[in-house]
């Protein structure tokens, strides 16, 4: 199973060094069955939404396993992100 990562980079960054720890903004999308259904579904996912990047920024989408997403830190850019409410 995968995860689809919506990174919002800093133009400061190159595309492949923008990561999770380094991004400006990170967006957890859909999970997806492989690569190919991720790279589709993050795309899709990044045209329903009203996300632009602000100039000096851009969006990198990026598919990764899902466990390696539940278990990452939830800390970008100084700031904490809201945990995921409990069942």
């Amino acid at each position: 199973m995968f995860k689809v990562l919506i990174l919002v980079c800093s133009m400061g960054i190159a595309p492949h060094d923008c990561e999770r720890d380094n991004a400006v903004d990170v967006i957890v999308g859909p999970d997806a069955a492989n690569e190919l259904a991720c790279g589709f579904s993050g795309q899709a996912y990044l045209a329903g939404t009203a996300l632009t990047p602000t100039d000096g920024n851009y969006v990198k989408i990026q598919c990764t396993r899902a466990a390696s997403v539940a278990s990452a830190p939830t800390e970008v850019a100084g700031e904490t992100l809201p945990s995921s409410p409990e069942d």
